[in-house]
């Protein structure tokens, strides 16, 4: 789901460094526990963040950054640990990830329970957290990778990336399942004793990875400034609406939106020069793979706008009773998503993904729609449940299908950054859906609290601002929709095995 280092891994000559292989189920076990972990945080505090507020006493823009702070960190430095894996050891560098990934948790649990006057502890260990995870990620497919064969490997591969989604879906009902049988600091605390057995695991179960003879610099200058635009862009978002807590909060997030829109333009020219790009412009030609990314983009924003807003708003006012509920209710999501995935990967062998991928946004801007008509502190909780497990559902239909679309229309000799670019949209469709959503939320509630009278943060006017949100969301849902049939029918030939050869666009 996130960025790897799978299309960055350096040849020597025109083979890889021999490695004697070893069991899949030996590498996975080894390598799954970190991979789990790192995908897994990134999602399990979204069920918390309500309880986050109250114990810190911040607004739902500053509280965010729990999500956002893990996710841009990893973002940035995701490249850079996977080339330093390939320029010192691929096992060394991942295990030093996940060493820091324990600290970082370990601090994540000291901020929540001793240290709670100011969330930017907490925050410090998110960033911890992160650049451990990015040693995970990276360098664990890299292993996975170079310790198998051309005959297992597609396997490995494939469960590799289907436990980072699968921990990803599955973070929310895990954090809910943790807080009510432990406590807040708890989902934080056990990746301690998990990372210890991880690190065991590795050193004993794989071998040593040397160095790669021939070095390709990995994009640092592209990752940093790919993460500063997307940072300064989501801080914007957040320091617009919060016009009382900061003095001329309009002007600067104005002053702080035009230095992302002008690192943007910086950020593509470097790309276009830099022969090892983080983001390779010139496969985006193909509808198939830009309409592709950008939809799935949209996808992640859909469900993601659901699980952020859900776990804030329905134990606010009572509407879940208890964590289990809550995580029942976002269990939807997960659900729909894990049987309707290989359904509907069968259905796009058959079937174009333009309709099987529309359809699918058609249904999830129906649901927010629903949700803006009837969003209320007295309207029933099946409600919720229902729209969460139709959005799961519908998910499951789109992922399936686009990724097969995307890589199906990526060049042979281009597999890996199509990969890679596919699995950056999670973590921007992520930060963006939140950042979005959360300033849509705060700047309705706001003035309509200045017309009522009534709190902004109350049932009345956060209602409202809700209302908003998924307004908002379902039209730009819709506009994915639209755009995904645009994506042209699929040609059904194999790129990957040469049945028709095909020049590069």
């Amino acid at each position: 789901m996130f960025p790897t280092k799978e299309d960055c891994l350096i040849m020597n000559s025109s083979e890889e460094i021999s490695i004697t292989p070893i069991k899949i189920r030996t590498l996975i076990s080894a390598v799954g526990i970190g991979v789990f972990m790192a995908a897994l945080d990134a999602s399990i505090v979204v069920v918390l963040i309500q309880d986050m507020q109250t114990v810190y006493g911040v607004s739902p823009s500053e509280v965010q950054w729990v999500i956002l702070s893990y996710l841009l960190v990893m973002m940035a430095f995701t490249v850079i640990a996977g080339d330093l894996g390939d320029k010192i050891s691929n096992k060394k560098i991942y295990q030093l990830g996940m060493i820091l990934f324990g600290i970082g948790s370990l601090f994540c649990f000291i901020s929540l329970e001793f240290l709670t006057s100011s969330i930017y502890y907490l925050l410090l260990g998110r960033v911890i957290q992160s650049l451990g995870a990015t040693g995970m990620i990276a360098n664990g497919m890299a292993m996975v990778t170079r310790l198998t064969t051309i005959k297992n490997r597609g396997t490995a591969v494939g469960i590799n990336n289907f436990i980072i989604s699968i921990a990803v879906i599955l973070g929310p009902v895990f954090g809910t399942v943790i807080k009510e049988f432990w406590n807040l600091g708890g989902v934080f605390l056990i990746n301690v004793p998990l990372a210890i057995v991880g690190f065991i695991l590795v050193q004993l179960n794989l071998p040593p990875t040397i160095p790669y003879t021939e070095e390709k610099k990995a994009d640092y200058l592209g990752s940093i400034l790919f993460a500063l635009f997307l940072t300064t862009l989501i801080l914007s978002f957040s320091i617009f609406p919060e016009t009382e807590a900061i003095p001329n909060a309009r002007m600067w997030a104005g002053i702080i939106l035009a230095f992302s829109l002008v690192t943007l333009p910086i950020f593509i020219f470097w790309e276009r020069r830099k022969e090892n790009p983080l983001i390779d412009f010139a496969i985006l030609k193909n509808r198939k793979i830009s309409i592709g990314l950008a939809t799935a983009i949209l996808k992640h924003q859909g469900y993601m706008v659901i699980i952020y807003h859900f776990s804030l708003f329905l134990p606010k006012f009572g509407i879940t009773q208890t964590s289990i509920q809550l995580g029942l209710v976002l269990a939807g999501v997960a659900v729909g998503v894990s049987i309707f995935s290989g359904i509907s990967g069968k259905l796009s062998n058959t079937i174009d993904a333009r309709y099987l991928c529309t359809l699918a946004m058609i249904f999830v801007a129906l649901m927010l729609g629903i949700l803006a008509i009837f969003i209320d502190v007295d309207a029933p909780i099946w409600l919720y449940a229902v729209i969460s497990t139709v959005i799961g559902i519908s998910i499951g239909l789109f992922q399936s299908p686009n990724a097969n679309s995307i890589m199906s229309a990526a060049p042979k000799k281009k597999l890996g950054i199509a990969s890679a670019l596919l699995g950056l949209t999670t973590s921007v469709g992520i930060n963006l859906g939140t950042a979005l959503s959360t300033a849509i939320l705060v700047a309705v509630a706001t003035a309509a609290s200045k017309t009522n009278s009534l709190d902004p943060y109350g049932a009345v006017n956060y209602t409202i601002g809700l209302r908003w949100v998924f307004i908002a969301f379902a039209i730009i849902t819709a506009v994915g929709a639209v755009l995904s049939f645009f994506r042209g029918p699929e040609e059904r030939i194999d790129r990957i095995h040469g049945d028709q050869t095909l020049e590069e666009e």
